[in-house]
C-alpha cells in the first residue's frame, strides 16, 4: 500500500545541511575541480548555451512525469524522502526506459530526478526509498549543476565550448573524479532517508547483480568489499585494481564498504539517533577554516577505521560490519 511508505519511526531531519553527509573526498575533489583555470568560465558557457529549458524539455518530451495520478507508488516514496530530508523544494521526477537499472539527478537551476523503468522492475519499495534519497542528496548538495555539465560534455565534447587556456584533459579528469566521489556523499543521504543499513547495502547489491535478492547476503557482500579494498596488498593486485573500470561511478563494493564504515564510525547514529547534525541555517556562518578542519577530522576517522579493519583481517578476525544479515552464521 502507498500509505506504508510513511513510517512514524523514520526520523525527519529538520533543516539538515548537506554538510551532514558530504564525504571528505568529494569535498576535496570539488574544490580541486573549481580551482582549475577557466572552469568557472566553462560552467557559465555551458549554462548559457544549453540552458535549463532545453535540458528539461528532453524529459518532458520523452518520459512520464511522476505525480498523484501517475506512478503513485513512486510519488509516495518521493514524498517520504522529501519529508525525511526536510527538502526545501520538491524536485520533479520522471520515469523513462533506459535499458539499464539507473536513476539520475540533473538540471541546473531546478534539479529533477529521472528513474529508469528497469530500476522500478527490480527494486522493492524500501530499496527505492534509498535510491530516491540518494538522488535527493545530489539535489540538496547542489550536485545537479555539475552532473548536468558532465553529461553535456560527455555527449558533445569540450571542443564545443572553446576557452583560451582551458586544460581540457584536466577538466575531464576532475569532473570524472568528482562525479565518482559525489556518489559516496549521496549514498549517505540515501541511508539517512531509508534509515536501514541492510536495505542500503542490498540496494547497492541489486545495482551490481539485479534481481534474486533472496540469494544475496549483505554481510557476505561487505566481506567481498573488504577483500577488494584491503586485500590488494601485492604489486600485481594493485595494478589490477588500478585498471578496474570505474567510469563516473565508484565501484559498487567500494561504495558499500564506504557506507558501512560511515555507520560504524558513529556519524550516522549521531545524526539519526541523537539529532546531532549541522543545519542549513548555519551554512552561511561556516568558515573555510572550519570546513577544512572537519574534512581532515573525517578523513582521519576513516583512515583509522580502515587500519583497524586491515588489522582484523590480518589476524583472521571478523570485521564488525553494521548490517544484520548473516549474523547467526558468525
Amino acid at each position: 500500500m502507498v500509505s506504508d511508505h510513511v513510517r512514524p519511526s523514520r526520523v525527519a531531519l529538520t533543516g539538515v545541511s548537506s554538510r551532514a553527509y558530504e564525504h571528505p573526498s568529494a569535498q576535496t575533489a570539488l574544490a580541486a575541480m573549481q580551482n582549475i583555470r577557466g572552469f568557472d568560465t566553462l560552467l557559465r558557457k555551458v549554462h548559457g548555451t544549453i540552458g535549463e529549458p532545453l535540458v528539461r524539455m528532453r524529459y518532458l518530451s520523452s518520459a512520464v512525469r511522476v505525480g498523484p495520478r501517475q506512478f503513485r507508488r513512486l510519488q509516495a516514496i518521493k514524498d517520504e524522502a522529501i519529508r525525511v530530508l526536510d527538502l526545501p523544494f520538491e524536485p520533479e521526477m520522471y520515469v523513462q526506459s533506459m535499458g539499464a537499472v539507473n536513476a539520475l539527478t540533473i538540471g541546473m537551476d531546478r534539479p529533477f530526478i529521472v528513474v529508469s523503468t528497469e530500476l522500478l522492475d527490480v527494486f522493492d519499495d524500501d530499496e527505492l526509498l534509498f535510491v530516491i534519497g540518494h538522488e535527493m542528496g545530489h539535489a540538496l548538495s547542489g550536485h545537479s549543476t555539475y552532473l548536468t555539465m558532465a553529461r553535456i560534455l560527455a555527449s558533445i565534447g569540450l571542443s564545443a565550448f572553446p576557452i583560451a587556456g582551458l586544460a581540457i584533459s584536466a577538466v575531464e579528469a576532475a569532473l570524472q573524479d568528482w562525479s565518482r566521489k559525489s556518489e559516496l556523499s549521496s549514498d549517505r543521504a540515501g541511508l539517512l532517508v531509508s534509515q536501514d543499513v541492510d536495505t542500503a547495502i542490498r540496494a547497492l547489491m541489486r545495482l551490481a547483480a539485479g534481481a534474486h535478492a533472496d540469494e544475496m547476503d549483505t554481510r557476505e557482500f561487505l566481506k567481498q568489499a573488504a577483500e577488494y579494498e584491503l586485500g590488494a596488498t601485492g604489486a600485481r593486485d594493485r595494478i589490477y585494481k588500478f585498471f578496474t573500470p570505474s567510469g563516473t561511478h565508484p565501484i559498487l563494493v567500494a561504495r558499500a564498504s564506504q557506507l558501512d564504515q560511515w555507520v560504524r564510525g558513529g556519524s550516522y547514529a549521531r545524526i539519526v539517533e541523537t539529532r546531532e547534525y549541522p543545519r542549513r541555517g548555519e551554512d552561511s556562518n561556516v568558515t573555510l577554516r572550519e570546513t577544512i578542519r572537519m574534512q581532515r577530522q573525517a578523513t582521519k576517522q576513516l583512515k583509522r577505521l580502515r587500519g583497524d579493519d586491515k588489522e582484523l583481517r590480518r589476524r583472521g578476525l571478523e570485521i564488525p560490519y553494521s548490517v544484520t544479515d548473516g549474523e547467526s552464521d558468525v
